[in-house]
């Protein structure tokens, strides 16, 4: 992973929040995709190269919500494998325990430290196998 950035897929409905997300993280050195729906997200992964290093999504989504999308990606034996953080403003520890019980490899809540954040994102991209 050392010869390419870090490659971050942010999954949210909302233009304004996956915009500013991505801002954040290509000013800290990473390349950065994005999907407004569970629609573009699995047209998206279907692309060998665009296969993200690690993943970020929202839960309130109209077409598919974060935790379909979370249970599609562990579902899929090429996709399974890819840290999916959730990234929410749905703080209640329901929606975090249910995230863990889907293979969320962590769950933040809106609004969040941009440096927490970050060190997050690289700290489970470094743990990759």
């Amino acid at each position: 992973m050392a010869n390419h950035p870090i490659t971050v897929l942010v999954i949210d409905d909302e233009t304004h929040m996956r915009r500013l997300i991505g801002r954040m993280l290509q000013k800290a050195g990473f390349r950065v995709l994005e999907a407004g729906t569970g629609k573009q997200t699995f047209a998206l992964l279907s692309q060998p190269e665009n296969r993200p290093d690690v993943i970020t999504c929202d839960i309130s989504m109209p077409d598919m919500d974060g935790f379909e999308i979370l249970e599609k990606i562990k579902a899929d034996p090429e996709l399974a494998g890819i840290p999916v953080i959730m990234l929410t403003a749905m703080g209640q520890v329901g929606d975090a325990n249910r995230a863990k019980e889907l293979g969320a490899t962590d769950y933040i809540t809106k609004p969040f430290s941009a440096i927490r954040f970050i060190e997050i994102l690289r700290h489970h991209v470094k743990n990759l196998p």
